[in-house]
């Protein structure tokens, strides 16, 4: 992909680097690598550990942990209802997880044809529904869980039915701090 994205700037990257001799030809190019589950960096107290995840027909799909100075972030990418979520996010400070949202809150839309419909179900059923993500957190216990990538209000509510815990609906530019205190700061808040 990164060599297919490498040909598709190529009259671009050449056009810049003819105007600036300073830009590097090198420092353009991408050193993309593959990975697999388990710590893919480590350094100066840094530790990112990638985890598998169920993505539907997505292979390989993953989440990712972050630790560092006693706090850890979980974040669980793109994915369906996943005990490996479960394991790798035990004991975190914040979860960061997907959601199908309103996908399998709000009844169906009467104006959709059949096709698109089925191509919405199909869609949504390689999410996680707002239930499910009740069930993580309740499992997880994170100090704080956010739902990022589909989530909404119906899905707070939806969760809230069965999960207690500190929850908030992740928007752009939010800022979380974590400490002894977690806080978060919405845009223009």
């Amino acid at each position: 992909m990164m060599d297919s994205l490498g040909r598709a700037f190529e009259f671009d990257i050449k056009a810049r680097s003819d105007f600036d001799d300073r830009l590097s030809k090198e420092g353009i190019r991408a050193a993309a690598k593959d990975i697999e589950e388990g710590v893919i960096y480590e350094n100066n107290g840094v530790r990112v550990t990638a985890f598998l995840v169920d993505h539907g027909p997505v292979k390989p799909a993953l989440g990712y942990r972050v630790d560092f100075a006693g706090r850890s972030v979980a974040m669980s990418g793109d994915t369906r209802f996943s005990e490996n979520l479960i394991r790798h996010s035990q004991g975190v400070d914040l979860l960061i997880h997907e959601s199908a949202g309103a996908g399998r809150i709000n009844p169906p839309n009467p104006r959709q044809t059949e096709r698109e419909r089925m191509q919405q179900e199909k869609v949504v059923g390689i999410h996680t529904p707002a239930d499910q993500t009740a069930l993580v957190f309740n499992r997880v216990k994170p100090r704080l869980a956010v739902y990022a990538h589909g989530g909404g209000p119906l899905a707070v509510a939806e969760a809230r039915k069965t999960y207690a815990g500190p929850l908030e609906d992740g928007e752009d530019v939010m800022t979380i701090e974590i400490g002894d205190r977690i806080e978060v700061r919405r845009r223009g808040k």
